[in-house]
């Protein structure tokens, strides 16, 4: 017998309404800084992303750095790796696990929310993992006081607070990061940057270096993908079944 299922069609329209809101505000001079403590988040899920897929492809992740400006480098080695995979396959993983960072833990943390017991756990597990990549990876100063301040605030969240507010969180949380990647639509059309002085190639013009097409059609499959990301968690975590 088929399960059967309801959607709660006012809280999933009213978290679309909220992630649209959320992307102008973002985008405006006040916004900006209003949301600051997330852009720098945004960065850590973005940089964090590339990290640990070096690791996963056969590289050494060495440490990240957050500037004040909301942008960042990872920096890993692949000096005598033993990549698992074809190179250029490998490489453009690397690069792509950290545009579809923000998506996948956002997602994740919004399907986390439907229920008090997985909202408390991944509150944990951020937290704790923000804290550790802090006396592991992070190595710039902005990177350090942000991240630590974010970390323990959702430690003593998840430790004092009341289970209802440890649910809302996380959905705040699960939807900023994943509108963070219509946030900076336009560096997933950009070929080259330039960050902390250093001018290189966009994280979309790696891709298209290693595997082919342009910047452009890279930056809207991800911009696509992230939608659908977004989309199908909300839908899931306002689906109960009846």
């Amino acid at each position: 017998m088929a399960k059967k299922y309801q959607v709660d069609y006012y809280s999933f329209l009213g978290f679309i309404l909220f992630s649209i809101i959320i992307v102008f505000i973002w985008r405006t001079y006040y916004g900006y800084y209003f949301l600051y403590p997330f852009t720098i988040m945004g960065t850590w899920f973005h940089e964090m992303g590339h990290g640990i897929m070096s690791i996963m492809v056969g590289g050494k992740f060495q440490y990240l750095e957050i500037f004040n400006n909301g942008s960042g480098l990872a920096h890993s080695s692949y000096y005598d790796s033993d990549f698992y995979f074809n190179k250029n396959v490998a490489l453009a993983m690397v690069t792509a696990a950290g545009l579809f960072g923000p998506p996948v833990v956002g997602s994740i943390l919004i399907l986390m929310s439907k229920s008090f017991k997985k909202s408390k756990i991944i509150l944990y597990i951020l937290s704790i993992s923000m804290l550790i990549s802090v006396a592991i990876w992070v190595r710039t100063p902005v990177g350090v006081v942000v991240i630590s301040l974010l970390g323990a605030i959702l430690l003593f969240i998840v430790i004092k607070a009341k289970p209802m507010i440890q649910q809302f969180v996380v959905q705040i949380i699960g939807v900023i990061a994943c509108v963070n990647t219509f946030r900076q639509i336009g560096y997933l059309y950009t070929g080259n940057v330039t960050i902390s002085g250093k001018e290189m190639m966009s994280d979309t013009g790696s891709i298209a270096s290693r595997l082919g097409m342009t910047y452009s059609f890279w930056g809207t499959l991800i911009l696509i993908v992230s939608f659908v990301m977004l989309i199908y968690s909300l839908y899931l975590r306002n689906r109960t079944k009846v």
